[in-house]
């Protein structure tokens, strides 16, 4: 029932205040901006009975539904200022191989809500964490612009591509939908998903992702890429952001139960495991299999003109 319902509406992550509450189901809040969408402002809005239960000047996050008169916040939960960090797993079950996804309200880049345990339910997925003012061309800009790789490559009814913010308070489903329509997202095979920042925040424990503010408008992130079978259920993860696109592809062929190269599935494998082996380091694993490669393709040469000196010698 709640899935039909949400099907019909749009729904915005917000954060705000409560100011008072009027009577049983309303009350007065103070939300910040949403960028592109909702400045900030007081308003009267509806309540679920359990809001009931948040004080006067206790900071919530919610989903805001702006079909009703007046509006409704929908789930919301005590909460303060967005502040991501170091991955705390013991408060939460970490995803692992195996592991099924999460259970979290999201929004995607038109602002329709998905329960992201379900909704790439019969498709293999690749998701990974971006934020659209991210600085460094070699961390989400060089993800998307792989991710456009991939749709290019992939059969929308058996793939989906996802990328959750690591910046709610700045990426909106507005400003999501822009950022993806530069790297030809396709709504179909591409989402690009926000929520409240508390669910950010736990979802960010889950999947063991760093995030350190390091201004208002910039942080510094590891990021992952985790490959999620038809049945929702973790089938393989990179720790770097460093994964080739082809070799993704061909990863995510196989869990999907297709035909792919083994060469480009190795090294996808290989480069999770040195990464692994140094430590979660993606720059020092990245650096020992370079050097490890340089070393082989110099055997390899020193090989063979070590033979062709050989040849030549007899004669």
């Amino acid at each position: 029932m709640i899935a039909a319902i949400f099907a019909l509406v749009s729904l915005l992550p917000v954060h705000g205040v409560v100011v008072q509450h009027e009577g049983a189901n309303r009350a007065i809040v103070r939300t910040d901006t949403v960028q592109s969408t909702l400045p900030s402002g007081i308003r009267l809005v509806r309540i679920p009975n359990g809001m009931q239960k948040l004080p006067a000047d206790t900071g919530f996050d919610a989903m805001l539904d702006r079909s009703t008169a007046p509006w409704t916040l929908v789930e919301p939960v005590a909460a303060g200022p967005f502040a991501p960090g170091v991955p705390q797993p013991g408060r939460v079950i970490s995803v692992q191989l195996g592991s099924q996804l999460p259970r979290a309200l999201l929004v995607d880049q038109n602002a329709r809500p998905l329960q992201l345990r379900t909704a790439f339910t019969g498709r293999t997925t690749l998701l990974s964490f971006v934020f659209t003012r991210c600085p460094d061309r070699t961390l989400c800009p060089a993800i998307s612009g792989k991710f456009a790789y991939l749709q290019s490559h992939l059969d929308p009814r058996r793939f989906a591509l996802v990328e959750i913010t690591l910046d709610p308070p700045y990426d909106s489903p507005q400003v999501l939908r822009r950022y993806g329509a530069a790297y030809g997202a396709r709504a179909e095979t591409w989402s690009l998903l926000t929520g409240p920042g508390s669910t950010i925040v736990r979802l960010l424990d889950e999947f063991e992702v760093p995030s350190l503010r390091l201004s208002p408008d910039n942080f510094l992130h590891d990021d992952k890429l985790f490959i999620v079978t038809p049945e929702g259920r973790v089938g393989s993860i990179v720790d770097s952001a460093s994964w080739d696109p082809q070799a993704a592809l061909a990863e995510a062929r196989s869990i999907a139960g297709m035909g792919s190269n083994p060469f480009e599935r190795f090294k996808l494998s290989l480069l999770a495991n040195v990464v692994a082996f140094c430590g979660g380091s993606q720059m020092a694993g990245i650096v020992m299999l370079e050097l490890a490669l340089f070393f082989v393709i110099v055997g390899v040469v020193a090989a063979g003109l070590w033979w062709v000196a050989r040849v030549l010698w007899a004669k």
